[in-house]
């Protein structure tokens, strides 16, 4: 090799070393990248995933895009693509086909831990199993240790598995996985995926390209469709397993999300498994089958549990009719016992809201005064602890935080409201004050402060 090829070889590489360091104090950022699908944004994302091009763009200016991809050996057979209601659909996945989140990147340092959370619903004839998994150091990679083995066919592993129940009587699988990059990545695209994998569908039936009823989609309504985010690479300094339980109240604006974000901040990893179902008691979770999946993934530290909004209220009200309030929480609480004998259970006391007459109630101080009551009644049943959001609902003062708790339906939180609930929580199972490096997800940073010093004051008294 010549003096000038050596030379030249030289400055490649250090531009290329330079490219990567550099990179990393550039405005360019493209995380958090977040898909909302909802009436709103329709024409955001309709044209483009039902025209030629078939992909889903981030709705937070992030570049990011989700597209499906075929397997190798049934690359020429197409997908079929469709809108049902808001929610993006497509048809027909089969083995080793895969949902791909791929986010063109300037930097990202070795050792990053890149965080996607998604929403999935599924068909009775779509696969029942996928595997997440990250492309780092030239292949593709999952974490072991969130691998759990189907039960039809102990060879097939996998991250998580789906309903089949479709849109009718519906369970979505809540989607919450951590990756740590071995090798950095530099003017490339960041890849994910959920591939899907053995040969069975929801429906126990082999699949099939040609299948019917077998569509699978990413959640709209109050559900965020998928969210990714660089937590950085600063290692957690412990793991606590999380499980929420819940409805609408804590699926708007994807609160077991926000709480693991928080908690990373703060140096803790929340290994977190979550089943949400719009208005479900606690009951009707004891009969959904992804319930009974999330109860079962893993041995749990705490389960958060949120039962439907009115429940507490209405058992003090009228303690015959709603008999069956504190029965459902002691059989929830038992079944989550079985499989992890040494979980501390906590109940949310949830927030009064103002709609239809604040239910009846006539204010929200007296809606929450009578949940409050009812929790303060069913929680000791289960020697469970109370996580009173309620209470920190009322002592925001919303004119000096500028925003409202509640959302347009005067009913479901706000953005500020779940980021208020995932404080309360994430105090409730650490017990330790916010340090100044607290995750503010999103929301402008002194109001996020604000928040956070009234979830002190009402979990730790300060």
């Amino acid at each position: 090799m010549t003096r000038f090829n050596l030379l030249l070889s030289a400055i490649l590489v250090i531009m290329a070393s330079s490219c990567c360091n550099n990179a990393q104090t550039d405005d360019y950022n493209p995380f958090p990248a977040k898909w909302m699908f909802n009436t709103d944004n329709i024409p955001l994302y309709e044209s483009n995933w039902t025209g030629e091009d078939h992909y889903l763009g981030a709705m937070t200016g992030s570049p990011a895009k989700i597209t499906v991809v075929r397997s190798e050996s049934r690359k020429d057979i197409p997908f079929s693509y469709r809108m049902k209601g808001n929610r993006p659909e497509v048809s027909t996945l089969t083995e080793n086909d895969y949902i791909l989140f791929c986010t063109p990147v300037a930097h990202i340092a070795k050792g990053s831990n890149i965080e996607i959370d998604a929403v999935v619903m599924s068909y009775p004839n779509s696969p029942k199993y996928f595997i997440a998994e990250i492309y780092d150091n030239g292949e593709w990679k999952a974490s072991e240790a969130d691998l759990r083995t189907a039960e039809e066919n102990p060879e097939i592993r996998y991250t998580f598995e789906c309903s089949g129940t479709g849109s009718n009587q519906y369970q979505y699988n809540s989607i919450y996985q951590t990756f740590r990059l071995e090798k950095p990545v530099c003017n490339s695209d960041l890849k994910i995926r959920f591939r899907a994998v053995g040969d069975i569908t929801c429906s126990g039936e082999p699949q099939s390209a040609d299948a019917e009823d077998a569509w699978i989609g990413l959640v709209g309504g109050g559900f965020t469709g998928a969210y990714i985010q660089n937590y950085g690479t600063e290692t957690p300094k412990d793991t606590t397993s999380v499980l929420c339980l819940g409805n609408s109240f804590t699926y708007y604006w994807n609160t077991p999300s926000m709480l693991k974000e928080i908690a990373w901040s703060q140096g803790h990893y929340f290994d977190v498994f979550a089943h949400l179902k719009g208005g479900q008691t606690f009951g009707q979770h004891t009969a959904l089958s992804l319930t009974h999946d999330a109860i079962e993934a893993q041995v749990y530290d705490y389960a958060v549990l949120q039962d439907q909004s009115m429940a507490a209220a209405n058992y003090v009200t009228d303690k015959a009719k709603y008999a069956y309030v504190p029965e459902d929480f002691e059989k929830l609480c038992e079944m989550i016992l079985v499989h992890s004998p040494e979980c501390e259970l906590i109940l949310e006391h949830t927030w009064g809201y103002s709609k239809d007459d604040c239910k009846g109630f006539k204010t929200v101080e007296n809606f929450n005064a009578k949940l409050k009551e009812g929790c303060n009644i069913i929680a000791p049943l289960a020697d469970a602890e109370i996580s009173h959001i309620g209470d920190a609902f009322l002592a925001v003062d919303t004119k000096q935080l500028g925003n409202s708790l509640h959302a347009s339906d005067k009913h479901h939180q706000s953005y500020y409201g779940s980021y208020l609930k995932s404080c309360v929580n994430y105090l409730m199972i650490t017990g330790e004050p916010f340090n100044e490096n607290a995750a503010n997800c999103g929301i402008d940073a002194e109001k996020a402060r604000y928040l956070r010093k009234t979830a002190e004051k009402i979990v730790l008294g300060e």
